[in-house]
């Protein structure tokens, strides 16, 4: 009994930290490599997806499906994630030793329906500064209202959408407030209505009584220029999160700067040439393996993500067409961030695009015609809005494009 003991007491010294430095090399990532009979490194790709359960393909080969974690070794591979109905999505991917990639991927469906959101026509939209309501007016003398209309694409639970409410209602014998052109306030609360020789402030959240209105006009330009305030210490705020280290290295060479919902990625417009200097940052392991370009050029669009500092050409401004996989592209009417804050919505005559912030998976989730290159994703991002006429003689409406 007592050798027994012995022998059980030994086993279990041996053992446990024989287990022990395997479960450790295991969570590691290494793995036995059946031709070598040794513990080999290799490297995690977590492949996650909106929808789930998309299949996922590495060089060619069904691996799994989302949401997975796969062992490979370390190298480049060719990563492709399909789903039935929707647009595949493939990338370039560096896996590392004892390090994760993610793919995050969002895929966007082959099939999108529309729905109709307004029914009397809808006239002049003008989406809030907070992409969350668009203010529009009816004026068709079939409508039961003339007037202003707002509509909220916020989204509801179980992505039921709001109706439209009216905001202003035209007087039959006074002022017609269809005809007004419509200005949103920074805070997306209040909205300036001009009327030809009158302006008037309305309260976006309710129905406003006309009687009660007040002609702004002698005051105008004191809410202008507060409204212009507020927008510029919002920049400025904004601006300040940037690096000092590229601040300075692009001091007077960039434009139009736009930052991502998350406020982790800007999109701007090289008006002349500088250089981003490297390691702005502490590299961070497993970042982005897409080429990027640290040189800039004048006319260009680039995005540089705050957070990897990395950064990666997206298109020559004025002649997109050069973009060898868009070479159909027209000047763009509006290059914006989408919700997912790691996509860019691109839309050109009767063409909604979007693609990743690398420039990478571009997709057209919309072809159709739609008025003045009217068309904005939902902050939920499974729709985008746009302004179309779908029959004869009939008025413009908006309508929800589903994205999967």
């Amino acid at each position: 009994m007592a050798s027994k003991r012995v022998i059980i007491f030994l086993g279990v010294l041996i053992f446990v930290p024989l287990a022990s430095y395997f479960a450790i090399r295991f969570a590691r990532g290494e793995r036995l490599n059946p031709q070598t009979g040794t513990l080999t490194s290799t490297g995690l790709l977590v492949a996650a997806s909106v929808p789930e359960g998309a299949s996922v393909f590495v060089d060619g080969k069904l691996k799994t499906a989302t949401d997975d974690t796969i062992n490979l070794a370390p190298g480049e591979y060719e990563v492709e994630i399909k789903k039935d109905g929707f647009h595949s999505w493939q990338k370039h991917l560096r896996i590392e030793k004892e390090l994760v990639t993610k793919t995050d991927v969002y895929l966007f469906s082959s099939f999108p329906s529309l729905k109709s959101l307004t029914r009397t026509g809808a006239a002049d939209p003008v989406i809030s500064p907070d992409s969350q309501k668009i203010v529009f007016s009816v004026a068709t003398a079939s409508a039961g209202k003339r007037g202003l209309w707002l509509l909220d694409i916020s989204g509801r639970v179980l992505g039921l959408s709001h109706e439209p409410r009216q905001i202003i209602e035209s007087a039959p014998r006074g002022r017609d407030f269809s005809q007004g052109t419509c200005q949103w306030s920074p805070d997306s609360k209040e909205i300036i209505v001009a009327l030809e020789e009158e302006n008037f402030l309305l309260s976006a959240d309710k129905l406003n009584d006309p009687i009660e209105l007040v002609d702004i006009t002698p005051n105008l330009d004191f809410i202008l220029a507060q409204w212009e305030k507020e927008k510029t210490l919002r920049q400025e705020e904004q601006i300040s999160k940037l690096p000092n280290k590229l601040l300075e290295a692009v001091e007077g060479s960039i434009d139009n700067i736009a930052f991502s919902p998350d406020e982790k990625m800007i999109f701007y417009t090289a008006t002349a040439s500088a250089t981003i200097p490297q390691n702005i940052k502490t590299p961070l392991p497993a970042t982005n393996s897409q080429p990027e370009e640290r040189q800039i050029k004048p006319g260009k669009i680039y995005v540089y993500d705050l957070t990897e500092d990395k950064n990666f050409f997206i298109m020559d401004e004025e002649k997109p067409s050069a973009i060898s996989h868009q070479s159909s592209a027209t000047t763009p009417k509006a290059l914006s961030w989408f919700p997912t804050s790691r996509h860019l919505f691109f839309v050109r005559e009767n063409k909604v695009t979007i693609f990743e912030y690398d420039n990478t998976n571009w997709v057209d989730v919309y072809t159709g015609a739609f008025e003045n290159g009217f068309a904005f994703p939902f902050p939920s991002a499974d729709n985008i809005l746009i302004l179309a006429s779908l029959g004869e003689n009939q008025p413009p409406n908006l309508y929800a494009v589903s994205l999967r």
